[in-house]
Formats: structure tokens, sequence, C-alpha cells
């Protein structure tokens, strides 16, 4: 008899596992229709519904079992929605390999990447280079704001963000409502300063690191540091990332 007990809960086990699996994918495909359609990741609303509805049709013996379990359920759910949906953000100097570390985080995360940078050339239809020649650094700002607002309405992104970009309150305040921080960091000696008008000159690193070191530290939910081996760096942001909304 009792063998024949064991034997029912092992088919219980194993429907329940299929259709936990089967709820997981659901999730999956829900978490993604969210973000293509810029909705809210998560519905505190219906949950209490659900709660409510699954607790009333179980006897009273039984109910706070019923709601610890979903409790937990729902839990999991929302980790892997939060993982589906949150933006990855990297900041940090200019040069210090943002992108590069960016394009390999894709591969390994299978996500889309974006880099404020790039999307701001591609809207003036120039480089940044010219523009603070021509424009003077206001201009840049401000369609360099315009892309961050942009960008960061996109969930489940990887985003490379220019040396200067969170120096501004409302880049941060933008970038912060849906991502994980990650301030990259690199020796001043090793940056790329090619193309980019505010590190040029002598002594401009320095000052540039200077008025901004404080501000990355700040801002970051996480800090590297970058060096030459973009790889690593990027696989050290995975491994961080998928522990933060593990359950």
């Amino acid at each position: 008899m009792l063998n024949e007990y064991r034997r029912k809960l092992d088919r219980i086990d194993d429907a329940i596992l299929r259709l936990f699996s089967e709820r997981m994918d659901v999730i999956e495909r829900i978490g993604r229709y969210k973000r293509e359609n810029h909705l809210a990741p998560q519905d505190s609303d219906r949950e209490r519904e659900m709660l409510e509805r699954l607790c009333a049709e179980v006897p009273d013996n039984r109910r706070n079992a019923v709601r610890a379990l979903y409790r937990s359920i729902l839990a999991i759910s929302k980790a892997r929605q939060g993982f589906l949906n949150t933006n990855i953000v990297l900041i940090g100097m200019p040069g210090s390999g943002k992108t590069s570390v960016a394009r390999h985080l894709s591969a390994i995360l299978s996500r889309p990447i974006a880099s404020t940078d790039e999307a701001v050339e591609a809207r003036i239809g120039s480089t940044i280079e010219a523009m603070f020649r021509t424009q003077g650094e206001a201009a840049f700002r401000a369609v360099e704001a315009e892309v961050v607002r942009a960008l960061s309405s996109v969930w489940g992104s990887i985003i490379a963000t220019g040396g200067g970009t969170v120096l501004s309150e409302e880049n941060r305040r933008v970038l912060r409502q849906n991502s994980r921080i990650y301030y990259v960091r690199r020796p001043l000696d090793s940056l790329d300063t090619a193309g980019r008008p505010l590190s040029q000159g002598e002594g401009a690193l320095e000052r540039l690191y200077a008025q901004r070191h404080a501000i990355y530290e700040s801002f970051a939910d996480v800090q590297l540091d970058g060096a030459d081996d973009y790889r690593r760096t990027a696989q050290a942001i995975a491994d961080e990332f998928s522990a933060r909304f593990s359950v």
C-alpha cells in the first residue's frame, strides 16, 4: 500500500513539474509581450485576485498552505520577468570599452544592444566630434537626453552610455527606472581617446575623471574592473545579473 501511495505521489510530482515548466513558458511569453507593448512588468491587482480565487476554492485548513505555495510561485515568476525586462546599463569613462563589453554581453544573454553615442550620431547624421565643433556641447547633450529617453523605453536591452551621459540628473532618473547599472572601470592610461572631444589635450582625462568618478560610483549598482578582457568583464556582468534575479 505504501509503495502504491509513493507511486501516486511520483505521478503527481511529475505532473506538477510539467505544469510548472509550462507556466514558466507562458510567463516568458507574457514578459516579451509586455516588453514589446510597453506594459508594466508587474500587475499587483491580478496577483491579489488570483490568490483570493485559489484560496476560496480550497478548505479552510489548506488555505495558508495554498497561499504560501502560490506566493513562492509568484516570486519565481516575478524574478524571471525581472530578468527578462530589466535593462543592463554600462557607464564609465570615455574609451573604457563599454560598447565592446556590451557586444560580448549581448552574445552571452541574447539581448539587443544600443549605444547612446551611436544613436546620437545616427540621429544627427554626423559624428559627435563634428557636432561639438559646430554646435557645442549643450546641443549634443540635448540630443543625448532624447536618445536616453528613447533607448530606456525598450525593456530587456543592454545600453552602453557615453562617458558624460550620467552627469545629467534627468538622464540618471530615466535610466534608473528599469535598469541595473554597471560601472566599467579601466586605467586612465589605457583609455581610447580617438574621436572623443572632451578627452583631448594634456590633463583632460584626469580632469574628466576627477569630475565624474564620484558620480559613476554613486549611481552604479555594481563596479567592475574592465581592463582589456572585454569578454571576461561581460561574463562577470552576466553572472551577477543572473544571480540578482534568481530565487
